[in-house]
């Protein structure tokens, strides 16, 4: 096994203010039995570090590999006076640091009935495909549009709708390079060299 850095930020909802003295503890998704490790976020709603045992790197680069080339690590925040926010599935890859920037929400005011605590789950990685599970690539090929512009035109900003297309979800308005960073980090593995990957804008 080698090693991978989890790195953790809180921060207000609708606010770029940190958010001090968050309780982050961490758990193996694969092992509940194992020790849970917990730390806490700084003035500027930072944790320290958290170093994670992670498959060797090498797995991401072998397109054959059957065996999963990340750790999954369910993640928990809070703090009193917020709402709790879990964050199941967080992907940590060797040598690699994984960025979980949390938003910390206020509990409502005196009265009003305790909101359910902000969960969310990661899916897994695009790209793995254990052994046995079919690819979700098109059945049919799709015929190429042919070029009607002369120069690109790259938006500010993009809405993107949180489920499948007929799927009854949020829509959420995110810069057009928020977006693109997501998505290429969801199609490619970072362990892969620089030349591999996307340009960055």
């Amino acid at each position: 096994m080698s090693n991978g850095i989890l790195r953790v930020q809180t921060y207000a909802a609708r606010q770029s203010a940190p958010v001090p003295n968050v309780r982050i503890r961490i758990q193996n998704a694969d092992d509940t039995s194992a020790q849970v490790v917990e730390v806490y976020t700084d003035d500027e709603g930072n944790a320290r570090d958290i170093e994670l045992s992670a498959p060797p790197a090498a797995l991401s680069l072998d397109e054959d590999a059957v065996q999963r080339p990340y750790s999954v690590w369910n993640l928990t925040a809070d703090k009193e006076g917020y709402q709790t926010v879990t964050l199941d599935g967080l992907q940590v890859f060797a040598g690699q640091v994984s960025l979980a920037q949390l938003e910390m929400r206020p509990m409502q005011r005196l009265g009003a009935p305790a909101p359910l605590p902000d969960t969310f789950e990661v899916p897994p990685h695009a790209l793995y495909r254990p052994e046995g599970v079919p690819s979700t690539a098109p059945v049919q090929l799709c015929e190429p549009v042919p070029a009607v512009l002369t120069a690109p035109i790259i938006p500010e900003t993009i809405t993107v709708h949180l489920g499948r297309p007929a799927a009854s979800a949020q829509n959420v308005t995110v810069s057009f390079r928020k977006y693109i960073a997501n998505v290429a980090s969801s199609e490619v593995y970072p362990t892969w060299a620089d030349a591999t990957k996307p340009a960055k804008g």
